[in-house]
């Protein structure tokens, strides 16, 4: 029984020790064959009840924040803020966020969600941009170029500063 013991705890102590040095759950970039490539098109109907045509080629000429989410999603809740602050960060108009509804039967609930916590940015239902850009799990978010390329992908919550880090640099190239 002790040998047990001692082995539990030494499995224990080396979980402890890969996650203490693992990065963090928010803004992991993650490996997509959709970076260095045009963004797949996006287009829908606003969420937001106005019957407004949205389009991803439509916002072209801005950094564009493809993200994915849903009102059910706890870390997309958590992220909310980051969001905010990078909505923001670029009232300027230079960079925006395009969220797209992961759960067609909660497009409605998502639209309250986005409204309630005071996000103007469009949001969209297309239902086929789920799959077009691989989406595994929520959240997750792909960084467009301003001439409709895709930068990054993130897998968990973005970060708005490191965000606009990116941004910064791609465009000192």
């Amino acid at each position: 029984m002790l040998w047990v013991t001692v082995g539990v705890a030494v499995l224990m102590a080396v979980l402890v020790a890969v996650l203490a040095s693992s990065s963090p759950a928010s803004q992991v970039t993650a490996q997509s064959p959709l970076v260095g490539r045009a963004a797949p098109s996006i287009a829908g109907k606003a969420i937001d009840g106005s019957g407004t045509s949205v389009t991803l080629s439509g916002l072209s000429g801005k950094w564009v924040l493809v993200n994915f989410a849903a009102s059910w999603c706890v870390p997309c809740r958590q992220e909310m803020p980051q969001l905010l602050d990078f909505q923001r960060q670029h009232a300027s108009g230079d960079a925006t966020i395009l969220t797209v509804a992961y759960d067609q039967q909660d497009v409605a609930n998502l639209a309250s969600l986005l409204k309630a916590q005071g996000a103007t940015w469009p949001a969209v239902d297309d239902g086929s941009a789920v799959v077009d850009y691989g989406v595994g799990g929520l959240p997750e978010s792909y960084l467009v170029d301003p001439a409709g390329t895709v930068i990054a992908k993130y897998v968990g919550g973005v970060n708005a500063a490191q965000l606009d880090a990116v941004i910064r640099n791609s465009t000192r190239l």
